[in-house]
């Protein structure tokens, strides 16, 4: 495997493995870690414990909601070494099925703002650096995560040791918690908690990243109930695990000296494991519907150039490495990847290759001087990933100050090429190219461009015709809706103001505490202030 494209460290910055590596090398030796209490909020309460200390016991309580009937106070349980069994426990019934959807998210408009409908409280400590994410599941259903508590911006409120993990399912249509899970645990507040949905299997995966006195178990979607303890491994200073497409559940895990294929219930059992030279490894989603994921190796020693890393594929069935791309050149487009596989000395694209599902050439094409290459985004949600990411399409960006190319990432032909001129694209620093995000609105056959903050530029899918809509006003950011149009006007506050996007009409807005509070979860617009979910409208 050799070095491609420009240098890129795949894992962490070297500040913040700094940081880590001094936090564990210095903090001081902790016990062993405990199995931790289940509660099921509507059914009574009980304990599961397995020997360890009591008062660093790590506490995982599981509340079931209901839209009609709060979940009672936990009751308080007394931590004994002795083992009991887990307590059973039905959640409350449901009319709609819970699974991960395995098509796009819908989203959904708001159109006025009236007063909101539900108010949702979730549990977490509000401390002012509590990690706040969601999860796009299906239409109406999102997974909530609060905590855990990363330190680095000096808040007087978050010095202390003490962590907290909350993971809810929410019905974000109905603003009901299906169920809820807590974990509280003693560390030093440096790293966060990692959700990861096991593909279609109806399972997720929590896990604190350095894998320490924190969650570690595989729960079930439907009910928040715990399948297995994770007994997972780590190749560097944090978890570095990737969910395997469909409904396996397995992931695939980097470890000491190798890589390896794994139920994360029997993660000492692996399907595969192939042995790796070199310091450690780094393993990416894959591209596409491909059969493969990224890899990086940083090597024993570094190239004659210093460079560091290696860069290679892992097949995902047999664990077979061949060499690849830099995790930089690929774009994950929805079905057939590609990656930049040359650039000039200044680092911009010059030639880009399309690839099957086992990372083979299926296309090669030029790229005009002082573009760069973007995956066109569509305007839905993708399931299992954060809801602040738009899902991508099959279509490829082609972009300089002067003009717009849209590729076909099954072909690699160009569907066509328009002057760009209009738009007033704006180089990015120190790059002769313009730094861009690109959207496809099909409902309206447009290609947006955003840039420079919320400026945007249309044109017509079909053709590239130019198709100009109503510049909102100017903003830290936006996102759209299938009508609508979002903007941040003024971050870090959290306010936000909506348009129509054809006509360019104020709609409404809002206001909200704390920056990037708003997003479509399940498809619906919400915002999370601290603790508190709501919706918009």
């Amino acid at each position: 495997m050799t070095a491609t494209g420009p240098a890129f460290d795949p894992a962490r910055s070297a500040i913040l493995r700094d940081i880590l590596h001094e936090t564990v090398a210095t903090a001081p030796p902790r016990p062993s870690r405990t199995r931790f209490a289940v509660v099921a909020g509507l059914v009574g309460a009980a304990a599961l414990l397995a020997g360890g200390t009591a008062a660093l016991a790590l506490s995982g309580v599981l509340h079931f909601g209901s839209p009609d009937v709060p979940p009672p106070p936990t009751p308080s349980t007394t931590l004994t070494p002795t083992p009991t069994p887990t307590p059973t426990s039905t959640p409350t019934p449901t009319s709609r099925p819970i699974a991960v959807q395995t098509t796009p998210i819908q989203r959904h408009d708001v159109d006025q703002l009236g007063a909101a409908s539900w108010s949702l409280d979730l549990p977490g400590t509000g401390r002012s650096c509590e990690q706040r994410d969601i999860y796009d599941i299906a239409d109406g259903l999102a997974l909530v995560q609060l905590g855990a508590h990363v330190v680095g911006d000096g808040s007087p409120d978050c010095q202390d040791d003490l962590q907290h993990v909350s993971l809810s399912l929410v019905d974000t249509q109905r603003g009901t918690a299906i169920w809820s899970r807590e974990w509280s645990w003693r560390a030093a507040p440096m790293y966060d908690v990692d959700v990861i949905v096991l593909g279609t299997s109806g399972r997720v995966l929590v896990a604190d990243q350095i894998l320490g006195d924190g969650p570690h178990e595989v729960i079930d979607l439907a009910t928040g109930r715990t399948e297995g303890e994770f007994a997972g491994q780590k190749a560097d200073i944090v978890l570095n695990a990737v969910a395997v497409p469909g409904d396996s559940g397995d992931i695939v895990m980097t470890t000491p000296g190798a890589i390896v294929r794994v139920d994360p219930r029997d993660a000492q059992t692996p399907r595969w494991s192939t042995a790796i030279s070199g310091k450690s490894s780094w393993v990416y989603p894959p591209a596409g519907e491909s059969d493969f994921l990224p890899v990086s190796i940083q090597l024993n020693e570094p190239y004659p150039t210093g460079y560091p890393y290696e860069y290679g594929r892992i097949d995902l069935e047999t664990g077979g490495l061949d060499s690849g791309w830099s995790i930089n050149a690929f774009l994950n487009t929805e079905t057939h990847p590609a990656v930049v596989s040359k650039y000039d000395a200044s680092g911009l694209p010059v030639e880009l290759t399309g690839l099957d599902s086992s990372g083979g050439t299926t296309w090669v094409r030029q790229l005009p001087p002082d573009s760069d290459t973007f995956v066109v985004r569509s305007l839905t949600g993708t399931p299992g990933v954060d809801t602040r990411f738009s899902g991508p399409t099959d279509l490829i960006a082609v972009v300089s100050t002067s003009e717009l190319t849209i590729i076909d990432s099954s072909s690699g032909t160009s569907l066509w090429t328009a002057a760009a001129t209009r738009c007033d694209l704006v180089t990015g620093a120190g790059r002769p190219s313009p730094l861009v995000t690109v959207y496809l609105d099909s409902e309206h056959d447009a290609i947006i461009v955003q840039h420079d903050g919320t400026r945007t530029c249309t044109f017509e899918a079909s053709t590239g015709a130019p198709q100009p809509v109503p510049d909102v006003p100017s903003g830290s950011g936006l996102f759209f809706g299938p009508e609508n149009t979002y903007v941040f006007p003024n971050e870090p506050s959290g306010d936000l103001v909506a348009y129509d996007r054809q006509s360019g009409a104020k709609l409404w807005s809002s206001t909200a505490v704390y920056p990037g509070s708003w997003s479509f979860a399940g498809g619906y617009l919400v915002r999370l202030d601290g603790d508190r979910l709501t919706p918009a409208g």
